[in-house]
Order: C-alpha cells, then sequence, then structure tokens
C-alpha cells in the first residue's frame, strides 16, 4: 500500500502474483490482460481504467489446500492503483493518499500468503481487479452507459465511484468456481470513515451468520467490533 504508484500500478502487481506463484508450488497464478477482460465482457472494470496508459489487469490466484470437491472461499480485492476520480476529478490536497485504494487487492494478498504458509486445509481462490483511473481523452466520462460481464447496464454519473464498476465485473466472474462464500474487500467510500470513523472497518453483507463471523474474527482484545 505505501509503494509510490508510479512503481506499483496493475501490471506490477500482476508481476508480483506471478512471482508468489513460482515462490508457492501448487499456487496457481493465471493474469488477464485488457484484451481478455474485454473478451470477458466486463465492460464496466474496463472503463475505469480505460483513460490510464497503465492497462488494467485481473489477477486469479488458486490455492488448494482442501478437497477436490470442497467448494473454495472467494476472496474478491479492488486493486485501484491509483484514483484520481478519472473526468470526476477529485481535489488536489490529499489525492496522494489515492496510492492506497489498492489496499483491498493488498490485503489479499497478505491472506493468501498466510494460507499458504499456514498450508490450511481450505480451498481458496483470490481476484483482483486492478486498474488506475485517471482523466484523459480515452476516460470514462458522466453519461456513459457500459454492459457488464452480467449483461446489465450501468450508466455512470460520477467516475469517482470506480470501486462498483470494477468489483461487480469481478463478482460476477467470482461465480464461475461456484464459491461456498464470497468476501469482498475495498477501500471503497469514504463515507465509511466519516460513519465509524478512521479504526473500524465496515462490514456489510446478505449473509448474517458470514458477517457475524468475520466481525469476529476482527475482534479487537477480546472486545468486539459493533455490529449494528
Amino acid at each position: 500500500g505505501n509503494m509510490p504508484p508510479n512503481i506499483c500500478h496493475p501490471t506490477y502487481l500482476g508481476e508480483q502474483a506471478k512471482a508468489l506463484g513460482k515462490e508457492f508450488k501448487g499456487l496457481k497464478v493465471e493474469v488477464l490482460d485488457e484484451k481478455k477482460i474485454k473478451d470477458l465482457g466486463m465492460g464496466s472494470f474496463y472503463a475505469v481504467g480505460q483513460g490510464s496508459d497503465q492497462p488494467p489487469r485481473l489477477i486469479v490466484m488458486q490455492y488448494n489446500g482442501g478437497k477436490k470437491a470442497d467448494k473454495p472461499f472467494a476472496l474478491v480485492g479492488k486493486g485501484i492503483t491509483f484514483d484520481t476520480g478519472g473526468i470526476s476529478l477529485k481535489p488536489g490536497a490529499g489525492m496522494d493518499e489515492m496510492k492506497y485504494d489498492m489496499g483491498g487487492a493488498a490485503s489479499v494478498f497478505g491472506t493468501l500468503r498466510a494460507v499458504r504458509e499456514l498450508e490450511l486445509a481450505i480451498n481458496l481462490v483470490c481476484i483482483l481487479a486492478c486498474a488506475e483511473n485517471m482523466p484523459s481523452g480515452n476516460a470514462a466520462r458522466p453519461g456513459d452507459i457500459v454492459t457488464t460481464m452480467s449483461g446489465q447496464t450501468v450508466e455512470i454519473l460520477n467516475t469517482d465511484a470506480e470501486g462498483r464498476l470494477v468489483l461487480c465485473d469481478a463478482l460476477t466472474y467470482s461465480e464461475r468456481f461456484k464459491p461456498q462464500a464470497v468476501i469482498d474487500i475495498a477501500t471503497l467510500t469514504g463515507a465509511v470513515v466519516r460513519a465509524l470513523g478512521p479504526s473500524v472497518a465496515g462490514v456489510l453483507g446478505t449473509d448474517r451468520d458470514l458477517v457475524r463471523r468475520v466481525i469476529r474474527s476482527g475482534e479487537n482484545h477480546g472486545e468486539p467490533f459493533w455490529e449494528l
């Protein structure tokens, strides 16, 4: 997360994934380039990265430590390596911190490494949607309509709401693995910081039991985080 964005771009993250695959035998790594992303029909994901000279990458890493018949857990990480806001440009003050917008992808990287080093008896698929959100003559515009991998169309009203655009296609892609549970991790919105403060992560989900298990896993010195 602290790496400068001129070094840590989508291609770099793809290279790090391949290096991880070489380090750990049995870890399957695939890095999909912009052509494959377009061929898959990921119109919303591609739209976020189309304004940058750094092409988007979809990184897929599979760890199979469980039984072959066991359905995998899926972790999906938002990997916006730098977020200017695109055409809906952010204020300049503090924009240097937008290198942290790939924090979700970074945490998935770290989780995968921990799972592999611990040799947990689970199957895990990690999907990282990596792009750089930049303004240019080729960037997506407010008012553009794109088609997602699921076939739904989306009208982009604010290009700085790019997280949902990359994640929706990555989540649709995760369905092909028939996961038993899906957790996406993202620096998605500053509204969470305003609502909960800088020290607490927000957890939302449709599976109440899974949400409770995630919250319990984040307990701090025996004191559980708030659950609304």
